[in-house]
């Protein structure tokens, strides 16, 4: 799968004290270490086609490259 792929499959993690706060990281990629059950839970998977409302594919693509996760703000739809 090419790095860029501009549909692939996020597993998305909410923060527990901040459920609006949320950590992306496509499946192919490691979760980082930060993301430990006692202050992160799994929300599920998501597809760039198919985005949550407060995620944007182009800066997950971006932010993949840079740090290997991308942070978002869940917007109430």
């Amino acid at each position: 799968m090419h790095w860029l792929t501009p549909y692939c499959a996020y597993n998305v993690f909410s923060r527990k004290q901040q459920p609006a706060l949320r950590c992306a990281v496509r499946q192919d990629r490691p979760v980082p270490s930060f993301v430990q059950g006692e202050t992160w839970e799994f929300g599920g998977t998501v597809w760039s086609e198919e985005p949550p409302t407060g995620f944007q594919p182009e800066a997950a693509q971006q932010a993949m490259l840079l740090t290997g996760y991308y942070l978002f703000h869940a917007l109430q739809a």
